[in-house]
């Protein structure tokens, strides 16, 4: 490395200049992570100075270089603050993990398929809002999760292509029609794939069956053990392909934190044993971060470790624009790396080639 960048791949030349050894590791392109709401105690909603900058350094203790800060179905003045919050990230930078802009999860969604956003916030698509949250981020909203299905959906979903924004589907109770046409006008994503979306069945495939067997649309999986069956994550990787599929944590506020109660966006949630669940005891978000799910894909859905690295680095950057610095090791991008041992444990993260966490 020279600077922030990869000057030269060579396991030949260990003479020149400082030499960290990491001999017998796992040498790893910094994860990015393109759906986390928060972690640490940190909320991606919370306006108070040092909230993303905290959440920074938590997720660089998972492995991960950098990320997209992920809203969630709230007031429209929240979502604005919240994207002013990551204007304020970039330009002043973090001290741990970069921040590469903004994905709005909600407000556009269906009322049946809510999850744990809440639903008195729920509304419909307006251009114009999303016009104020982008304007907000500084130009930088780059996903928009949204229910296809909903009036003005695939207004949207235009809007967001003639700007070079990614439309994902989530939250949703789409048919496999419904779905389809939505691909067709455009949208080429799907947040966390299985869950918060019509079940897939074998006459009514949903959201689910017109993803897979879609090759114009990634997907998101939550690797966590609980939101997804081991043989869900087989399929859908053995169908989609590792090009096409991303590991995401979905990570929120008390991922990392001792067991107990919550607020997440206005609902009660309990965290027991890593699982974070509503009253309802269906899950809300995740408590993992990206290391996390690159295990779990080794160990439960027979996954070679290249291939769980990638879906957590160069898939997840290139759904979010940034494959040109981000996500690969190769010279010329950005020094971000993430060091992992033999059980998938982080011993080093390195940002822009500034260690940032020694595990």
């Amino acid at each position: 490395m020279e600077g922030s960048k990869i000057r030269e791949v060579n396991p030949e030349d260990v003479e020149k200049g400082e030499v960290i050894d990491m001999t017998g590791c796992i040498v790893a392109p910094g994860f990015v992570d393109i759906h986390v709401h928060g972690g640490g105690g940190y909320d991606v909603m919370d306006p108070s100075p040092g909230a993303l900058d905290g959440l920074s350094m938590f997720l660089a203790q998972g492995g991960v270089t950098s990320f997209l800060p992920t809203t969630y179905t709230a007031p429209r003045n929240a979502i604005l603050e919240a994207a002013r919050g990551v204007k304020g990230a970039m330009e002043k930078g973090t001290k741990g993990a970069r921040v590469l802009g903004l994905h709005m999860e909600g407000p556009y969604i269906s009322p049946e398929r809510c999850g744990a956003q809440n639903r008195d916030h729920v509304r419909k698509p307006d251009i114009g809002e999303l016009g104020e949250v982008d304007g907000e981020s500084g130009g930088n909203l780059r996903v928009v999760t949204m229910a296809p299905e909903v009036e003005g959906a695939l207004g949207a979903i235009a809007w967001l292509n003639s700007r070079g924004k990614t439309a994902a589907a989530g939250h949703t109770d789409a048919t496999y029609e419904e779905a389809a046409a939505a691909f067709d006008a455009g949208m080429s994503h799907v947040s966390h794939l299985f869950n918060g979306m019509r079940p897939f069945h074998h006459r009514e495939p949903g959201v689910v069956g017109a993803a897979l067997g879609d090759e114009r649309v990634t997907v998101e999986l939550i690797a966590d053990g609980f939101h997804v069956h081991p043989a869900a994550l087989k399929m859908a990787v053995r169908l989609k392909g590792v090009e096409s599929t991303a590991l995401v944590s979905d990570s929120i506020a008390p991922a990392g934190m001792s067991d107990g109660e919550y607020d997440f966006g206005g609902l009660k949630i309990s965290v027991r044993e890593g699982r974070s669940l509503l009253d309802s005891g269906r899950l809300a978000g995740s408590t993992i971060r990206l290391c996390d799910a690159v295990r779990s894909m080794v160990e439960l859905a027979d996954s070679s470790i290249a291939e769980a690295v990638e879906m957590a680095t160069l898939i997840p950057a290139r759904i979010a624009g940034v494959e040109d610095r981000k996500g690969s090791l190769v010279p010329g991008m950005d020094a971000d790396i993430t060091v992992l041992d033999r059980n998938f444990s982080v011993m080093l993260t390195m940002v822009e080639g500034r260690i940032v966490d020694r595990g």
